[in-house]
């Protein structure tokens, strides 16, 4: 009990300064790019349409570390994981209001992106983003020419590592204020879920998002695992060059990893574990191609 309790006391006083470190870096950021002033919509539109520009969006845990590490190694680009700290409110807002993702991208995460790498010589700018995902229609009318792929891992992994972490826990900046719409089928359930149906209801409404907006998903195993599937839908259509060589050195090399699961692997679930995840995600896991 009182090991339970010095636990609980650590995450919070974790949590918290998180969130202080995270809250004080928003600030600074915000700072540098309003107090651009002479910056405008000419300058930066001139930009975009100098460079290529790709985004993969994908919900936590699910690789984007991985691979914006892997493909920030090609030549004549620049590839971001979660670069703007303001992309973490911007999330929550745009979950419930598509006309803030419209706000947010017009009004500053366009520039914050050319003063970030306004004086880095590139072709191709790309972001491995998981707190985009509810602004890829924005970002689509803004970057009219840029490429997205909605990138999917396994939910049983991502549900386990998920239950290893603070998500959807009271204190997470994350993830504490996430709950179903009016109109999600889950929402009159919510309030007697457990953690580990409410985690599966999160992979699953994520995804299933993302999948229908995009139109185009690849699965983060065959990526990690075959080159030949990374050259056909990363490589080539956004015009990166990575040698198989390089991604033979750290296709194995986990990024980001979790330290040690709170669950047991999901070939070893209780029988409830196992209907609940069927439940709630079996339609997506078919959808994206991992169960029959």
């Amino acid at each position: 009990m009182n090991l339970d309790l010095a636990r609980s006391a650590r995450s919070l006083v974790k949590l918290r300064w998180e969130r202080v470190r995270t809250e004080i870096s928003r600030l600074m950021e915000t700072v540098r790019v309003t107090a651009h002033v002479g910056v405008t919509n000419r300058e930066i539109e001139q930009w975009i349409a100098s460079k290529k520009f790709f985004f993969i969006l994908a919900i936590g845990r699910s690789g984007t570390t991985f691979l914006s590490h892997l493909l920030n190694m090609s030549a004549d680009a620049v590839v971001f994981h979660e670069p703007a700290r303001n992309d973490i409110d911007a999330y929550r807002r745009a979950f419930f209001s598509p006309d803030d993702a419209e706000r947010y991208i017009a009004s500053f995460r366009r520039k914050e992106m050319y003063l970030r790498t306004r004086r880095l010589d590139f072709t191709v700018y790309g972001e491995v983003n998981s707190l985009l995902r509810r602004h890829f229609q924005a970002l689509s009318r803004h970057f009219p020419a840029a490429g997205f792929l909605h990138m999917v891992r396994d939910g049983r992994d991502v549900v386990r590592t998920l239950m290893s972490t603070d998500t959807l826990m009271p204190g997470d900046m994350w993830t504490w204020w996430l709950r179903p719409h009016e109109s999600d089928p889950f929402f009159a359930q919510w309030r007697t879920m457990d953690r580990f149906a409410k985690l599966c209801w999160y992979w699953r409404v994520e995804n299933h998002h993302l999948r229908t907006s995009i139109g185009n998903t690849v699965r983060f195993e065959q990526i990690a695992g075959d080159y030949e599937c990374l050259e056909q839908r990363i490589l080539r259509p956004f015009g990166l060059v990575l040698p198989q060589v390089v991604w033979k050195q750290h296709a194995g090399v986990q990024r980001n990893a979790t330290g040690s699961y709170r669950i047991a692997h999901w070939r070893e679930w209780d029988p409830g574990q196992i209907r609940t995840f069927e439940t709630i995600c079996g339609d997506e896991m078919r959808a994206n191609g991992y169960l029959q």
